[in-house]
């Protein structure tokens, strides 16, 4: 009878060990559109990261890499550091990335396991893609790059660096990484939005997503034999009127089968808590590195039987790590004297000021912001300074990347403001362009912009300067414009006016203009043209020249539109800072 009894509690023993070493601890850290913000959320003299509680900023680098060497501190086996893409683009370091690759060498340093790419990874084109991938990877080593649903063009050569990259294992499709005798299966893909947003990827092109993930999650699962399947998407997920969750990632969790994670990107939303759908769980940090991600899953029997989320913010309370604050430190030296003082500008030196603050239009609260309006009269300002007078000129949100904060304002604060794209010259900045449409057209035009003002922080939504019209709202749908005025004189928008009105804006978002037929189901078609009606092919070359008495084009960026414009404004309270008026509250 005891020996029975020896015999049933030692099975039991067994099975209570085994039972406990089939339980497993995986902690996901993760972000997602960083868009280089190395040095934090807020202007640039206030962000103190080697001292604690005396600035209201958030974020920055040197902040998250205390966070991961805690973590890995505290679990040092199983702690898996990903980003969901949209990592670049966004401040003045992007501008020498191709020949610094900073960035992603950093964040290898940091810690950063595994990146997949987003749309504005893309936004220089393929080919400088590749090169700051291999100006990071050239005296260092950098995260694992996932791109498993990017399509490399069979005729065009533009891609080929990219392709050999790919090739290389540089970027793979997938990729396994163990934690905590865990076997870690990583997808990375860009999402339909994404990429309906990231005219500048060509020739590269992206297959189907949840066609994609279905195909690698069966391959881990059933060839690879790995414990997880984790994907990261640079897809989303938005908020609707009802404040439930929809959009890509609910969808690709609907649909696949056996995805256990999906650490989401694109959207810039901020998951309090995690989302389930089916068996698959989705998060997501927001943007600009403001918050840490934490995932925490209990794993048992490749099943995860609980988690915990929960979302860190990057705050004043901690301490930056050294060596990387004095890195960025070091990099931003560079930066300055290459790319801010051949425009007589200073990183540190304060340009402007202003007593409130200017927000961007919001994609979460459906608002319109005040910065767009700023900006389509800085370009007007810019423009009409330095080139012909221009009759209108227009911004989108979506290009507007961060708020005009209170305080005293840098170069680097406005370059934020509309950092994105390089020009044919590789200075940073998308180069301001100029073409014509007739009166009827411009009245269209007009009707759109009315039509994206019924949908506030749409990226779609777009700022105007130079034209003021009358709408009869109760008119139906692109017929609510009834009068166009420029310098206050009305003009003719019948058809039978062949006079040609000008427009202004970043070369990136004249490429729109001709969309807007297929936008508008052929009720409102747009011709660009060039000054002597010719329809315009290729945008580029109707870039306008900054500075006639020097040879060839020279660019106007938004961003420096930004700081002519502030530099403009009145300083009245004669401490020698120009302030943002009043009137960009409203």
């Amino acid at each position: 009878m005891k020996e029975n009894l020896l015999k049933t509690f030692s099975i039991l023993v067994i099975l209570l060990i085994t039972q406990v070493s089939d339980s497993q601890k995986l902690v996901i850290l993760h972000t997602n559109d960083m868009h280089s913000m190395l040095t934090g959320f807020g202007p640039e003299l206030s962000y103190t990261p080697m001292t604690v509680n005396d600035d209201e900023t958030i974020g920055g680098f040197a902040r998250l890499a205390t966070l991961f060497k805690n973590e890995k501190a505290e679990n040092p086996n199983s702690t898996l550091i990903v980003d969901a893409g949209d990592f670049l683009m966004g401040t003045i370091f992007q501008a020498d990335e191709q020949t610094s690759g900073f960035q992603i060498a950093l964040m290898k340093k940091m810690g950063y396991d595994a990146i997949t790419l987003g749309n504005h990874e893309f936004d220089f084109g393929p080919d400088i893609l590749s090169k700051i991938i291999l100006a990071s990877k050239k005296n260092a080593e950098i995260p694992q790059i996932i791109a498993s649903n990017i399509v490399f063009s069979e005729t065009s050569n533009a891609d080929n660096e990219l392709e050999k990259l790919y090739k290389d294992k540089t970027i793979k499709e997938y990729t396994i990484i163990e934690k905590n005798s865990l076997k870690l299966g990583i997808i990375g893909i860009v999402g339909q939005d994404a990429d309906g947003v990231a005219p500048n990827a060509k020739p590269v092109s992206f297959s189907k997503q949840i066609k994609t993930v279905q195909r690698l999650t069966d391959k881990l699962k059933n060839e690879e034999k790995v414990d997880l399947v984790i994907l990261l998407s640079h897809s989303g997920f938005y908020p609707n009127e009802k404040g439930v969750y929809e959009g890509e990632d609910l969808k690709i969790a609907e649909k696949v089968k056996n995805l256990d994670v999906i650490i989401s990107g694109h959207t810039h939303v901020s998951t309090e808590k995690a989302i389930k759908v089916n068996n698959t769980i989705i998060v997501q940090t927001g943007a600009y590195v403001k918050n840490l991600g934490r995932l925490e899953l209990n794993i048992e029997n490749k099943k995860i039987k609980n988690y915990n989320f929960s979302l860190i913010q990057l705050n004043d309370k901690i301490l930056g790590d050294e060596e990387v604050n004095s890195l960025i430190d070091k990099h931003k030296a560079d930066i300055d004297e290459k790319y801010f003082k051949p425009y007589g500008l200073s990183y540190s030196l304060p340009i402007g000021e202003t007593d409130y603050t200017m927000k961007t239009d919001s994609y979460v609260d459906k608002k319109a912001g005040t910065v767009g309006q700023f900006v389509a009269d800085a370009i007007k300002f810019y423009v009409d300074k330095h080139s012909d007078k221009v009759d209108l000129t227009i911004e989108a949100s979506g290009t507007i990347r961060e708020n005009i904060l209170k305080g005293k304002i840098t170069a680097p604060d406005l370059f934020r403001v509309s950092p994105l794209g390089i020009g044919a010259n590789q200075t940073p900045g998308y180069p301001i362009a100029k073409l014509y449409i007739t009166g009827k057209e411009l009245k269209g035009l007009m009707e759109v912009i009315v039509k994206t003002h019924a949908t506030p922080g749409a990226d779609s939504y777009l700022n105007y300067s130079g034209v003021k019209i009358d709408v009869n709202m109760d008119k139906g749908l692109l017929r609510k414009v009834q009068k166009v005025y420029i310098e206050d004189k009305e003009i003719d928008i019948s058809k039978s006016n062949t006079k040609l009105y000008s427009i202004a804006a970043s070369s990136y978002l004249l490429k729109f203009i001709g969309r807007i037929k297929k936008m508008t189901f052929g009720l409102i078609k747009i011709v660009p043209k060039d000054e002597k009606g010719n329809a315009i092919t290729d945008i580029n070359k109707q870039i306008i020249d900054f500075d006639k008495n020097t040879a060839g084009i020279q660019e106007g960026k938004i961003w420096l539109a930004l700081i002519e414009y502030l530099k403009s404004l009145e300083d009245k309270n004669n401490n020698g800072l120009p302030e943002i008026p009043e009137k960009y509250k409203q």
